[in-house]
């Protein structure tokens, strides 16, 4: 038998007569199928983010379980049937246990969005490629990078281990093939080999014969006929190992400096880095520095790197640092010590946040007492060290950073500490590491007038460097790119994509931090920032300053991005005023308000949150106000509120305990038991993306009606205890236990993977509309003027058009005229509101048989109005093919025929009747609108940011 996947699910397949067996399954797209040893069962991806497991002779499902944010790409499993991996565009590889799927590890976000993955014979190695070129091979004992390896320039499509485990072989869209020596990590060889169509099952060696087949491309054909070839070849391996190419082979390590503001954080790195004194004031943002007392070569010949990250302290930064933690190495944790109050409450938090401690998972780290020569220590000697070996740091020593006190033995420390024999080697190419040392040369001289080159600057400073040197466009920006996930410099793009390096990463990081300290400034206490004021340089941000106007838009749109990609930030319009606000929610100042109309509201389970806690609270109120199914109507201080079908409410707030964060969930009295199910399911799908420790806590109530206060039920619960006592009534209460799981029907766990994608998918379709705000801001293409012209009487058709179409227009920089929006206003004409059909750029139909209805039978008040506006749009469907393209129906329900009058059933712009194709949709309508043609650079690179191709329209 033989298993395939695709778009339209999975088919099993007779080998001898080529009869499709059976359908497994038909309703998402599938990738990454594979065959489980025995053959009796079949392991699928696809993009809904899970892992699935199939009976293969009864064509049953038997097993599913969430794996990615986002769309897996490949499945694997070892050749014990004991190890499940799979990885996905969400930059993650997951390691499980098979068949059982308990998740053995989850590999932190690496590099790029991952591709090809294969084991090593015996399961010991799994090998993963990447969109950026890189081979990452991982131990999968342990989860531990092993090694990467650097030499394509293009997506690694497909990857096959040796019979013997020696050798690995990987195929490229930079349309080569290499053959890795996997004791050395060298390539052995390299030869051309277009890539084609075929992405997954590219290449393979043959079990125990010198033997490699590889899907090849017929030079004469066209279109899926380009693979129609499989070329096969034979190699010598005694001479593959003779002629290794120049490899160069590296490792780094990310030391960061943290601690409260004012410590003297930077005084001690800029003593670290350059063995002198200087006086620094408060530090804004980040600092980067290279520490040459820490660099040594390994046994292996690896040269050993160490970056120190100085990280300022005012607790507003917070919010930025939270972005770049993960991957530290070692912490220096810095508190003045003569502090009158409690000189350790700041470093409680950085603990956390870095999951420093015994078994907790985090970089080892040295508690520093800095500026210990300007007074005494509040502390004894005897009490830090206690506190350190209770927390699990690894040490405690004093410095002085004017006077030169503790350094030394500070740097002997950091030396032992940095586990530089346990750190993966990046085995590269000596043309990227000529790159890289360029580059970093660069940094360091710090003369640079522009501190972001484009890729023909930069090659011409190196060419200048060597006349000699010869090197392509595409291994120098994936150099840069191997930089970049090294944190050394950052990858950008123009709002046309086009590609730009930043020599300086801190100028995109302290940037971020001065949106924040501005949106903490709102006088209204909405932690937002204006986003037209934002494009238009209206805020004056200290960073951008002495740059040029083309590279300050490029600074404001990927420092804009950075937020809306982390959900840190949302976009909201007012849609009295059309503008666009960018919102912090960890910024809002706004307490809630008594709950208007009486409406009483409960609370629901609770949750407490260890760990990295830091933005979870933004990034929860931002996903759950992208889904579908709830609409975010307001958010406080610590509170959000959303709302679902007939204004049915639900909603969260976060209190802070302890260093640890509390979710309660509440929901108003009237909302149905499925609707807070489903509240619930998302809260906690999106809690368990995230690298926490999450307990949940049902609510409990006394038979006489009275709630347990939470907090005595967690202590309770801490202390293992089974009952508690009700704090009104005496009553003695039986706990449930925590952490209770949710058992979802089918519908229920279909509704809730709908929409979770959603909310992923939204989250990029506003990146995407920010990034075309910028565009037309830059290039100055005015904001047109679109009147939507709907039917009335279906609440949910009202709200898509007045939150999701309308909405989304005016976030583009779109003048929406809706009637909902005009209406309202005092004073306002309803024969002018319709007489705006004349005047406006552009008319959207929303197409409904109500719509239909409406117009032909001019029914009472809505339908004598929505008659009036379709003569006025008629009258341009009668005029000259310019006026006619000013008019884009759009099908919402029914057929052309049902939803629309005659004119426009040959005009019918785009189908919006299945909810998953809105936002292709939603940006084909607005380039249209626009003006900007399909095969244009903005629209292609519109359509690459939704990762789809460029779409064909109606």
């Amino acid at each position: 038998m033989l298993v395939s996947g695709g778009g339209g699910g999975l088919s099993l397949w007779d080998i001898g007569s080529g009869k499709r067996l059976r359908q497994l399954e038909g309703r998402s797209s599938v990738n990454g199928v594979v065959f489980e040893p025995e053959g009796k069962m079949i392991v699928a991806g696809g993009e809904s983010g899970s892992v699935s497991l199939w009976e293969a002779s009864a064509g049953k499902l038997r097993k599913a379980f969430a794996s990615h944010n986002g769309e897996v790409i490949n499945v694997a499993i070892d050749s014990s049937g004991k190890c499940l991996a799979s990885n996905g565009n969400d930059k993650t590889v997951i390691l499980r246990e098979f068949p059982g799927g308990e998740a053995r590890h989850i590999v932190a976000p690496t590099g790029s969005g991952k591709y090809g993955l294969v084991f090593a014979p015996g399961g010991i190695l799994l090998a993963d490629g990447a969109y950026d070129g890189a081979i990452r091979i991982w131990e999968t004992i342990g989860g531990r990078l092993h090694r990467a390896l650097e030499g394509h320039t293009g997506i690694v499509t497909g990857l096959s281990f040796s019979g013997d485990g020696k050798c690995l072989a990987s195929k490229s869209g930079d349309g080569t093939v290499r053959i890795w020596n996997m004791e050395s990590g060298a390539c052995m060889d390299s030869f051309s080999e277009p890539a084609g169509a075929d992405w997954s099952t590219s290449l393979a060696f043959h079990p125990y014969l010198p033997l490699l087949a590889v899907v090849g491309s017929d030079p004469g054909a066209t279109g899926d006929n380009r693979d129609c070839l499989v070329h096969l070849y034979e190699l010598n391996f005694s001479l593959l190992y003779r002629r290794a190419a120049l490899a160069v082979t590296y490792t780094s390590a990310k030391v960061v400096l943290v601690g409260d503001c004012g410590v003297g954080k930077s005084g001690l790195g800029w003593r670290l880095a350059h063995g002198a004194f200087k006086e620094h004031a408060s530090t804004h943002g980040q600092q980067f520095w290279l520490l040459e007392q820490l660099c040594r070569k390994r046994k292996d010949g690896a040269q050993c790197e160490a970056v120190l990250w100085d990280l300022a302290g005012q607790p507003d930064y917070r919010l930025i640092h939270a972005l770049f933690l993960d991957d530290a190495d070692l912490a220096l944790l810095l508190f003045d010590p003569t502090r009158h109050d409690d000189p350790l409450s700041g470093i409680e938090f950085w603990l956390k946040q870095l999951k420093v401690g015994n078994a907790a998972g985090g970089p080892p780290a040295v508690l520093i007492a800095a500026r210990s020569d300007r007074g005494t220590s509040r502390l004894t000697r005897e009490e830090l060290e206690m506190f350190c070996k209770q927390r699990g740091i690894a040490a405690y020593l004093p410095t002085s950073a004017m006077k030169g006190e503790g350094v030394e033995e500070l740097v002997e420390r950091m030396k032992g500490l940095i586990p530089w024999d346990e750190k993966p080697a990046t085995v590269t190419t000596e043309t990227f590491k000529r790159i890289k040392d360029y580059v970093l040369g660069l940094k360091e001289a710090g003369s640079q007038e522009k501190v972001i080159l484009t890729p023909e600057e930069l090659r011409e400073q190196l060419e200048k460097s060597d006349s000699g040197w010869k090197f392509s466009d595409a291994e120098m920006l994936t150099a840069a790119g191997h930089l970049a996930t090294h944190g050394y410099v950052t990858k950008l793009k123009t709002s046309l994509g086009e590609p730009r390096i930043l020599l300086a990463p801190e100028l995109l990081n302290n940037l971020a931090a001065s949106f924040v300290l501005e949106a903490r400034r709102n006088e209204k206490g909405l932690g937002s920032l204006e986003e037209k004021k934002l494009l238009e340089d209206g805020y004056a941000f200290p960073e951008l300053a002495s740059i040029g106007a083309a590279e300050r838009d490029i600074l404001l749109d990927s420092a804009t991005v950075l937020f809306l990609e982390h959900n840190v930030c949302f976009r909201e319009t007012d849609p009295h005023n059309s503008r666009t606000y960018l919102v912090f929610p960890e910024l809002i100042n706004l307490k809630r308000p008594v709950e208007e109309n009486g409406k009483p509201v409960e609370d629901g389970v609770s949750y407490t949150v260890g760990g990295a806690v830091e933005n979870v609270y933004a990034s929860m109120v931002v996903l759950m106000g992208y889904t579908q199914t709830f609409t975010r109507t307001n958010q406080w201080r610590n509170n959000a509120r959303y709302e679902v079908g007939n204004r049915q409410v639900c909603g969260f707030r976060m209190e802070e305990e302890n260093s640890e964060l509390n979710f309660v969930l509440y929901f108003e009295t009237n909302t149905p038991a499925p609707v807070r199910t489903l509240f619930q399911s998302l809260f906690e799908n999106f809690l368990s993306r995230r690298n926490l420790t999450v307990r949940r806590f049902e609510p409990v109530v006394c038979k006489n009606g009275h709630p347990l206060n939470r907090s005595v039920f967690r202590q309770r619960l801490a202390a293992s205890a089974e009952f508690a006592f009700c704090g009104e009534c005496g009553e003695r209460i039986m706990l449930p236990k925590a952490d209770q799981t949710i058992q979802l029907t089918r519908d229920q766990a279909e509704k809730m993977e709908m929409d979770r994608r959603a909310a992923e998918q939204r989250n990029k379709f506003e990146q995407m509309l920010f990034r075309l705000k910028t565009y037309i801001t830059v290039a100055k293409i005015p904001g047109p003027e679109c009147f939507i012209s709907y039917a009335w009487g279906d609440a949910e058709q009202e709200r898509w058009v007045e939150r999701s179409l309308a909405t989304d227009l005016q976030k583009a920089g779109i003048t929406v005229v809706l009637d909902r929006w005009e209406n309202t206003r005092i004073g306002a004409s309803v024969p002018r509101f319709v007489e705006r059909v004349v005047e406006c750029d552009r008319v959207i139909v929303v197409g409904t048989p109500r719509y239909r209805e409406k117009y032909d039978n001019g029914q009472p008040m809505r339908g004598f109005v929505l008659a009036a506006e379709g003569d006025l749009i008629g009258e341009r469907m009668i005029g000259t093919e310019a006026k006619k393209e000013t008019v884009l129906p759009v099908l919402l329900e029914g057929t052309k025929e049902t939803a629309f009058p005659p004119l426009l059933h040959a005009r019918v712009y785009a189908d919006f009747r299945e909810g998953e194709d809105y936002f292709r949709n939603a940006l084909d309508l607005l380039l249209t609108i626009y003006g900007i043609g399909p095969r244009e650079a903005v629209a292609v690179e519109m359509h690459a940011s939704l990762g789809m191709g460029e779409m064909g329209r109606m």
